[in-house]
């Protein structure tokens, strides 16, 4: 026989056991490992020119424009990846300690030649050796292409590198946006061989 000063606490704890699965959560919190976000950061050295043409690509739009088709890109194929372009006035060094992808951008003249290569010389001389150089403000595709083999043959034949040539870039215009996604895989195909390349040097080390 229960004794009765028992019951008030028995009917509460009924009560409690009646209404509790409006406090069960039935669909658990499931905690994603969602995989961490990893950020390329990639230096854009200028070697522009006091005339550049004021219809080329300008490195400011370059920077911008890059850098968004990168990340969209990236998202594009599930990559947990931001990019982040930073603009190098000339004569500064670089930022990622000479290990990693540089870009040059250089106006398409002999005075941007000249400045790219100075560029070059001066990161080399501090440990950089990957470069991809693009130019922009050719007036003709033959004008372009006599830039870029210039500038190629010159840094091959007196410091020994081999710069990863990028091409050239027009201001905005019908083509521009084909031009910009092709220019953003090949700066991301470069960005994985040199980092596979550092990985291995590291292994063998």
């Amino acid at each position: 026989m229960h004794n009765p000063a028992w019951r008030p606490a028995r009917l509460q704890t009924e009560r409690l056991a009646s209404i509790q699965h409006h406090f069960i959560d039935r669909h658990p919190v499931v905690h994603s490992a969602t995989k961490p976000r990893a950020t390329h950061t990639l230096p854009v050295h200028m070697a522009v020119t006091a005339c550049h043409p004021a219809n080329a690509l300008q490195p400011h739009y370059l920077v911008a424009a890059l850098t968004r088709q990168l990340n969209t890109q990236a998202s594009a194929v599930a990559q947990s990846t931001d990019w982040q372009l930073e603009a190098i006035p000339p004569g500064h060094g670089a930022t990622n300690g000479g290990q990693g992808l540089i870009l040059v951008f250089a106006t398409a003249n002999l005075e941007g030649v000249r400045l790219a290569y100075g560029c070059i010389k001066n990161l080399s001389a501090r440990g950089s050796r990957r470069f991809g150089v693009l130019f922009s403000g050719a007036s003709d595709g033959d004008i372009a292409r006599r830039c870029q083999d210039r500038l190629a043959s010159g840094v091959r034949q007196f410091l020994g590198i081999r710069v990863s040539q990028l091409g050239h870039l027009s201001a905005p215009g019908p083509d521009f946006s084909a031009d910009l996604a092709r220019l953003a895989g090949e700066v991301q195909r470069l960005w994985e061989a040199h980092s596979t390349h550092n990985q291995l040097e590291v292994t063998h080390t």
